[in-house]
């Protein structure tokens, strides 16, 4: 696990940078210089993008991640051509889109005209940010199989934000008007790609090899099967992940400025996330060689340590959020108050979620890896029609409802299976006292009187928080891994 903590740490630090980036474009730019309208049509495009470059992969991307360790393991460089058929398979499905999104534009246009015309007017953006989207997360999936997860990393997560502050910050001195600043969001991922296509590039381990090997004939029928369900499974994960956003901005009253509250929301509790996105570029390769030598031994040390590592930190990030929401509100406006709830409720499906390791990076690399397709299914028949009509009673607060029922079925769904299967579980008496310690610190210092002023009040209450949470789990010795890098870190300064 050393190689592993070790780039969860500097990715985990890279991640964060991007999110304090992220969380001055979102909490502070966005709303003072470009507006809620126009902070909620980039969140639209974004996930509208998102959803279609899932589309235009058409399987390579987990075809890359599954079947990666295999052609390193028998073909060198020059002779493999799974590269090729990855890239060939993306450059298809572009094209495809680029055919067929004529013809359902003018279905997008009548959703979206009433309540949110501002995203009709920018409709076309969607072709370049999609297109763009799709080879980056191809190319991605090259740099995790190659352990270069770290710079892969700092594309998505840093220089993302950093180009999008410039691009706010170039509007906001009128050096460009608005249209231009849509324009320039929509390429947005272009200089990920073209950095990552060099870096990757000069290792000397992509190829183009335009013959076909001996490999992709021994593998092609599972190559097939597998990229097809699991590409289904994918495009699902994507609908549950962006629909929310989709819905508000095409049915709340609200439209885009819903949407742009509804993504503030979920900005908060996406910081959650970092150290899962982190885990997963890191720790997927690590999975794939393990099922590979049929190594479940080490699956369920990852799995364990993953598990009680996300929670913990999970917890940090949620106690933290909850214990300032409330200046939040004061900070953003009284046009936010509706966040307070739906942090509570997306924050609690959130810890389910982090509490249950990386179930779905083991299961849809095992030989059972079809649940990943149904378990997707499942994920999407829930809560599209719960997000639509909890949208249509309550408003912006409705689809946070419904993604914690959702994310809750889908995870405990995924748990069943796995302990079924292979007896494999997450779960120890770490994750029970990791729980217990955050809730104790949490009511006590939700117990600190308000001084009156915004920034004391966060700055106090967040650093008593962790401070009392970080001893807690130190003194308790709730994470090994946590323990050993701060020993490290001490023997290391000597402290």
């Amino acid at each position: 696990m050393g190689i592993v903590r070790k780039q969860s740490i500097i990715s985990s630090l890279i991640t964060y940078a991007g999110f304090v980036i992220g969380a001055i474009n979102v909490l502070w730019l966005f709303p003072h210089f470009v507006g809620n309208s126009g902070l909620g049509l980039t969140r639209v495009l974004l996930d509208v993008s998102l959803f279609f470059s899932t589309a235009c992969t058409l399987g390579s991307v987990p075809i890359a991640f599954k079947f990666f360790p295999f052609y390193q393991s028998y073909l060198p460089p020059e002779k493999n051509d799974l590269h090729l058929i990855t890239f060939s398979l993306c450059f298809l499905g572009c094209l495809l889109f680029i055919i067929i999104m004529p013809h359902l534009k003018p279905l997008i246009i009548r959703k979206f005209g009433e309540h949110s015309p501002l995203f009709v007017d920018y409709f076309d953006l969607i072709y370049p940010f999609t297109i763009i989207i799709a080879f980056f997360n191809l190319l991605e999936a090259y740099a995790w199989s190659l352990k270069k997860t770290v710079l892969s990393n700092a594309m998505k997560e840093l220089v993302f934000r950093v180009l999008t502050s410039l691009f706010i910050i170039a509007f906001a001195l009128k050096w460009i008007s608005f249209s231009h600043f849509i324009h320039l969001y929509s390429y947005v991922y272009l200089l990920p790609v073209l950095i990552l296509v060099m870096v990757l590039w000069s290792s000397g381990k992509i190829k183009l090899n335009f013959s076909i090997s001996s490999v992709t004939r021994r593998l092609k029928g599972k190559i097939i099967t597998f990229g097809s369900f699991i590409f289904l499974g994918s495009l699902l994960n994507i609908i549950s992940r962006t629909n929310d956003t989709i819905i508000i901005a095409s049915k709340a009253k609200g439209g885009l400025v819903d949407a742009a509250v509804f993504s503030i929301a979920t900005y908060l509790i996406t910081i959650m996330e970092v150290p899962q996105r982190s885990l997963v570029s890191i720790t997927t390769p690590f999975i794939a060689e393990a099922w590979h030598k049929r190594d479940v031994k080490k699956i369920d040390e990852i799995y364990k340590k993953t598990a009680l590592n996300l929670l913990i930190v999970g917890l940090a990030i949620f106690g933290l959020v909850l214990l300032n929401i409330d200046d939040a509100v004061k900070f953003l406006g009284p046009a936010y108050e509706p966040i307070k709830v739906i942090v509570l409720y997306m924050g609690i499906a959130k810890i389910i979620d982090l509490g249950t390791g990386m179930n779905s990076q083991i299961l849809f690399l095992s030989k059972f890896w079809k649940i990943d397709f149904f378990t997707q299914i499942l994920l999407v028949v829930v809560s599209i029609p719960l997000n639509y009509w909890l949208t249509s009673s309550y408003g912006v607060i409705g689809p946070a409802f419904g993604n914690l029922i959702a994310l809750t079925t889908y995870n405990t769904v995924r748990f069943i299976f796995l302990w079924k299967f292979f007896k494999l579980q997450p779960f120890t008496v770490q994750n029970l006292k990791a729980a217990l310690l955050a809730l104790a610190c949490f009511a006590l210092v939700y117990l600190i009187p308000n001084t009156g002023h915004i920034y004391l009040n966060v700055f106090i209450r967040s650093a008593v928080f962790l401070l009392l949470y970080g001893f807690a789990i130190l003194k308790f010795k709730a994470s090994d891994d946590i323990t050993g890098l701060v020993e490290t870190a001490k023997a290391k300064f000597r402290w």
